[in-house]
């Protein structure tokens, strides 16, 4: 679960294999995205709340934007589950992810904007 740095939401992940944004208004269910083959295991916001980054149990890291619950990116590296997910402070082009496989990912958006 992860707060939206610009509006009053949150985002889940969820074994459904489905990542869902949610009002902390009324707890209603915004949006639901869906596109992982498994349960999604972590999610963030980046890109100041616009995207969202999701990792799965199918060892998946995807880029997904807020307003249109597009799957802007699919990227693969981990042969296993993605049970990390870390978007650097102050810097979120800049991600990491670890999986039971035994290896650590290093994610450098170079065009500054993710996607």
């Amino acid at each position: 679960v992860a707060f939206s740095p610009v509006d009053r939401v949150v985002v889940s992940s969820s074994a459904d294999a489905t990542v869902k944004v949610w009002s902390l208004g009324d707890c209603s269910c915004l949006k639901t995205f869906e596109g992982h083959e498994g349960s999604v295991l972590k999610v963030a916001f980046v890109c100041s709340g616009m995207q969202l980054l999701s990792s799965g149990s199918d060892g998946l890291l995807k880029l997904w934007t807020v307003k249109s619950s597009e799957c802007v990116g699919t990227f693969e590296y981990h042969a296993d589950k993605v049970w990390g997910l870390a978007v650097a402070p102050g810097d979120d082009t800049l991600a990491v992810t670890g999986s039971s496989d035994g290896t650590v990912a290093v994610w450098d958006d170079k065009t500054a904007e993710m996607g």
